[in-house]
């Protein structure tokens, strides 16, 4: 067992967390994983899931040939999305519980962690957005390796020098690199982001060929302000957003292209997400939701519905799955795919999806409950039950946060049949409403009280 396995094993006996088991592996040789977490990308956003207006034929090939999911959920905005990712549980989650604060990032074991501890190679490409401070580095939770940014970036802003991003020259955005545990500063342009990920992210898969890797590259695009490189610049035909899009794109070509040089595309599970919905509100600087209705920070299913492709050619086959799963899954999933370990009360809420992504057997998770702050609705099956909404952030042009509208007998919807959330059924449906309402409170108590949600 080497150090950094050794030290992850004492972490573990020190919080006293027994552990459930290792699964059945699913291949005696280990998958290497590649997580790709586009930020603020839209559901309609892909020509694989609908788009005119971008050029996506990377990506869309990927759907071709693996496994294109139409129903999976993040949280509706980035910090709560990531730490649902990282920890396998709900975004509500408290920080403080009974059992010794499991809901802190800082003492749980992360997905990053899980996968060290089983000899893993792991690497953050990209933005974190949870953190620095004590134990919240991402070299202090199981990477190995950051090359990236602390969070969005529109940090370091232009204000007050510029009224809008609008205004603003890409040379105002002054967006520190960080490596490691060193500050860089503003050494590469917005527009150089995605192209210097991808090329971080090809070296690490070249270099680590040898060892089972995990590498979570979390671009920083189209999140505003939106920049693309020289190559990509003004050559779509839907603006700089279009431009952007092609650019991520181009990524994942380039990240194929070396997988399969390398003779790793069948011992490789890729992974290509959205931490949540477009920043529809900015317009020609943001995506679309499709089909779908609400954006970025709102809990339509525009907000947090995302798209999700995976693709592990001679493992999963090419299909469309409408199942619901949501992006803290991937933690049981990832165990059972790696043979990992999942300790008592870590990952309480994330469901092991392996089975239906290799087999196409029904999944299991049935509900999710809906969350912006606070939650928001509930989802059960076909039906979901909002009592909160609200249409955007906050004004684009102030910044000024604006506030949710209470729907005191609830909003109904037949996701099956009205994907759009077009039309109210609650009035004809009194009996489901209530239902639904139970398991609401029941759904909002386990999670306060640090019971599983699944």
């Amino acid at each position: 067992m080497s150090f950094k396995r050794s030290i992850i094993w004492i972490v573990l006996q020190l919080l006293a967390i027994a552990p459930l088991g290792k699964p059945q592996p699913i291949d005696e040789e280990r998958p290497n994983i590649i997580y790709i977490l586009a930020d603020d990308l839209g559901y309609g956003d892909l020509g694989c899931y609908g788009s005119l207006l971008n050029s996506t034929p990377n990506i869309d090939s990927l759907a071709s040939t693996g496994l294109k999911m139409m129903d999976f959920h993040a949280a509706p905005w980035c910090a709560p999305s990531r730490r649902a990712l990282m920890t396998g549980c709900h975004a509500s989650r408290p920080w403080e519980n009974s059992r010794g604060k499991m809901g802190r990032l800082a003492d749980a074991i992360t997905m990053p962690e899980m996968l060290k501890a089983e000899g893993y190679a792991t690497a953050i490409i990209g933005k974190w957005h949870l953190g620095i401070g004590k134990g919240l580095h991402p070299l202090d939770q199981g990477f190995d390796y950051w090359y990236g940014t602390l969070g969005s970036n529109d940090w370091n802003g232009p204000r007050p020098d510029y009224a809008s991003f609008r205004d603003a020259p890409e040379s105002s955005w002054e967006t520190p690199l960080i490596v490691n545990r060193q500050n860089k500063g503003p050494v590469v342009p917005q527009s150089l982001f995605t192209r210097r990920y991808t090329e971080e992210a090809v070296r690490l898969i070249r270099e680590s060929r040898e060892n089972p890797f995990f590498i979570y590259l979390a671009h920083n695009m189209p999140h505003v302000p939106i920049f693309a490189s020289p190559q990509f610049d003004g050559k779509s035909t839907n603006g700089v957003y279009g431009d952007v899009i092609e650019e991520i794109d181009w990524s994942m070509g380039e990240i194929v292209k070396t997988l399969k040089r390398e003779k790793l595309i069948k011992k490789t599970i890729v992974v290509f997400t959205s931490d949540n919905g477009p920043w529809t509100m900015f317009k020609e600087f943001g995506g679309v939701s499709g089909s779908l209705r609400g954006e970025k920070s709102t809990t339509w299913e525009g907000g947090d519905r995302v798209p999700c492709i995976v693709s592990w050619p001679g493992k999963i086959a090419p299909a469309v799955s409408d199942q619901l799963m949501v992006n803290y899954d991937m933690y049981a999933t990832f165990a059972r795919m790696t043979n990992g370990t999942v300790g008592e009360g870590q990952a309480i809420d994330s469901i092991d999806f392996s089975d239906h992504w290799l087999t196409g057997e029904t999944g299991k998770r049935i509900r999710h409950l809906h969350y912006f702050h606070q939650p928001m609705a509930y989802r059960s099956g076909r039906y979901k039950l909002h009592y909160r909404t609200r249409s955007r952030t906050r004004d684009p042009d102030t910044g000024a946060r604006e506030p949710s509208e209470l729907h005191k007998n609830g909003l109904l919807f037949d996701l099956t049949s009205d994907v759009g959330e077009k039309t109210d059924i609650a009035a004809k449906n009194p009996k489901l409403v209530d239902r639904l309402e139970k398991e609401f409170e029941e759904a909002q108590a386990a999670i306060q009280n640090w019971k599983p949600f699944q």
